[in-house]
């Protein structure tokens, strides 16, 4: 996935960059919302060499966007299906039973809190999600919806 967006902020090899929530974006949590909530920041490998107020081209791996939304909206669901379908089998399908609601929400907040750890992890261990392939020239920009460069630190 591509987007555009502008450097907020450089250093050594990495660029933040602000981009408008697109249509395309599905609050995998790969970007982090700014202050004000109009734009939404990502941490890039700066490879085009891009400075403070550039407009550039960023790639998001498509891999990453859906490692991150099935994680996120597949994997709780698919653990409460499991929670009931095991409460189920060890209630011998009784209709009184309250079993089989119980493990679903029980297996629900197990998968909630596995998710909050794996990102917890993956934020600690992998904190760059996107790379800036491209400078864009001033007639691209131009051409780009404007965005506004986020203010840091209040």
């Amino acid at each position: 996935m591509t987007e555009v967006g502008r450097v907020a902020s450089v250093s050594d090899d990495g660029a933040v960059v602000a981009m408008l929530e697109s249509g395309s974006c599905n609050k995998c949590g790969l970007c982090m919302a700014s202050s004000d909530g109009k734009e939404i920041l990502l941490l890039a490998r700066n490879e085009a060499g891009a400075g403070v107020g550039d407009t550039v081209e960023v790639e998001i791996s498509a891999g990453r966007v859906l490692v991150a939304a099935f994680s996120l909206y597949m994997l709780p669901v698919l653990m409460t299906i499991l929670g009931f379908v095991v409460g189920s089998a060890i209630s011998d399908g009784s209709e009184e039973s309250v079993l089989p609601i119980a493990l679903a929400v029980a297996f629900l907040v197990v998968s909630f809190v596995a998710v909050w750890l794996f990102d917890l992890k993956v934020r600690k261990r992998e904190r760059i999600h996107g790379t800036v392939l491209r400078v864009l020239s001033e007639e691209e920009a131009k051409a780009s919806p404007r965005i506004e460069i986020v203010k840091f630190g209040g």
